[in-house]
């Protein structure tokens, strides 16, 4: 069997017709046919301790990948792929997550993923970027860290809407969820929920997983945007088809579960996810919120949001497993660039014995980057501090979201400020963002204009002259 998934990209102006099809073919030996043929189990055993056979293995490479590297080598593709799934079947750990096909979800425990997770330990603890207990660099600034999470909060519920077919640019995302207007089309209603969704789940970090929670966090994300608005906050029924479609070709590209028992097996996600699972049974907390993640887009339970869903739940299990950098991170921005190797990861640990190995190796990836991405960032953070003390010798009396908001004023010198975005920005009071404004507009550092009765505040031509930065 062959799956084909039709990728639909994106770029910041609209929708492009670059779609390319992505075929994944079903491996030619699974689990339950490995020990069917004691002379090829023989021979597989010959196999294992070749420097192929161990590189696909260390790689944990799919067929689709195996056998083009065996057929270039002159060797048997389907030899290759026997030997590879012997050492895999005794690193396989099972685990109570059920296929459509029949059998268990589970996953290899890979020299690989110990690897990753050491490192992603090690940034969020180890003295890495996102290591803030301790009173180092800008995360070690309170201030600075609210202002940073719901800039991060903005980004990951802006990404995660594009990544779902979100039409619309990160600037103009980021003007509606600061400036708090009213939605106008339904693109633009799928970045506000989305927004709304994950600051919803940081509100739950004291509750287990349900199908009551899960329920309320995809009536938040589809709130508003469905042709049918009784599919907002329920699992889908039976006699609703539910299937992924390629609009172009109006092909099939895949079809969940079926709906009958998908409560019971919902169940059975979140019982898994509440489970402690220490001692012998300890699946690393990063593990799991990856799994939970392929999980409920496996399922598929409801109409529609299930991505979004999935997405806020693995958020939501990360911070709730005391990985606190993870509110600082924008992963889905890094999932929607690598949208073609997501779909794989998907589709080759549904196709290959429910091995999720695929899907893990292919997030720790994207969260090692993540993070690298947040130490870029922070680096640069700190060099704007640096001139907002600079600016600080102009008048003492400024607070840092003011020299903070005149570093961004140099660089965007055309961005227009209101109250409504100051408070949103630094999560403050209306009369603390009007009143940090007026003490710039009082310093000649902002002019002000109205909309309305909007007061909007702009950076005075020649700020950088005005705060003795021209030289």
């Amino acid at each position: 069997m062959t799956w084909a998934i039709i990728l639909l990209v994106k770029d910041s102006f609209g929708t492009l017709d670059t779609r390319c099809p992505i075929k994944s073919e079903t491996p030619p030996i699974q689990f339950d046919s490995l020990f069917s043929d004691l002379d090829l189990l023989t021979g597989a055993f010959r196999l294992i301790d070749t420097d192929a056979v161990r590189e696909h293995s260390a790689k944990h490479r799919p067929w689709r990948k195996v056998r083009p590297i065996a057929v270039r080598a002159g060797s048997d593709p389907e030899a290759a792929w026997r030997a590879v799934k012997l050492l895999r079947h005794h690193q396989f750990r099972a685990l109570p997550l059920t296929r459509s096909e029949g059998g268990t979800f589970g996953f290899c425990e890979h020299s690989s993923l110990n690897e990753w997770l050491h490192g992603i330990d090690l940034e969020v603890g180890g003295g890495g970027p996102g290591t803030f207990d301790h009173g180092r660099g800008v995360l070690g600034d309170p201030a600075f860290r609210a202002k940073f999470a719901i800039r991060s909060l903005m980004q990951e519920a802006i990404e995660s809407s594009r990544l779902e077919g979100a039409v619309t640019t990160r600037v103009e995302a980021t003007e509606l969820l600061r400036s708090r207007r009213a939605p106008q089309t339904t693109h633009e209603r799928m970045v506000v929920n989305n927004y709304a969704a994950m600051r919803q789940v940081k509100e739950m970090l004291d509750r287990e997983l349900s199908v009551e929670m899960l329920c309320e966090i995809q009536r938040t994300v589809t709130e508003g945007t469905l042709e049918h608005e009784d599919q907002s906050g329920r699992f889908r029924r039976a006699d609703e088809d539910v299937r992924v479609i390629d609009e172009r070709t109006n092909e099939t590209v895949f079809v969940p579960p079926p709906a009958e028992g998908i409560e019971k097996r919902v169940r059975a996600i979140c019982s898994f996810a509440n489970n402690t699972h220490t001692g012998r049974d300890f699946i690393h907390p990063i593990v799991k919120a990856c799994i939970l993640h392929f999980m409920i887009g496996y399922e598929h339970p409801f109409a529609d949001g299930n991505g979004r869903t999935a997405r806020a739940v693995f958020y939501w299990y990360a911070l709730r497993a005391g990985y606190q950098v993870f509110e600082y991170l924008v992963i889905s921005e890094l999932l929607r660039e690598a949208y073609e190797q997501y779909t794989r990861a998907y589709l080759d640990s549904e196709l290959d014995d429910g091995d999720m190995t695929y899907f893990i190796r292919f997030k720790l990836r994207i969260i090692v980057r993540a993070i690298e991405k947040l130490g870029e960032y922070l680096t640069e953070e700190e060099e704007k501090i640096q001139r907002a003390i600079r600016m600080a010798s102009l008048d003492p009396s400024l607070n840092l979201r003011q020299r903070l908001l005149l570093g961004h004023a140099l660089r965007h010198p055309r961005t227009v400020y209101t109250v409504k975005s100051h408070a949103e920005s630094n999560r403050i009071t209306q009369v603390t963002a009007r009143s940090d404004l007026d003490r710039l507009s009082q310093r000649g550092l902002l002019t002000t204009y109205q909309t309305g009765r909007q007061v909007n505040y702009v950076a005075e031509p020649g700020l950088e002259k005005r705060l003795g930065l021209d030289g």
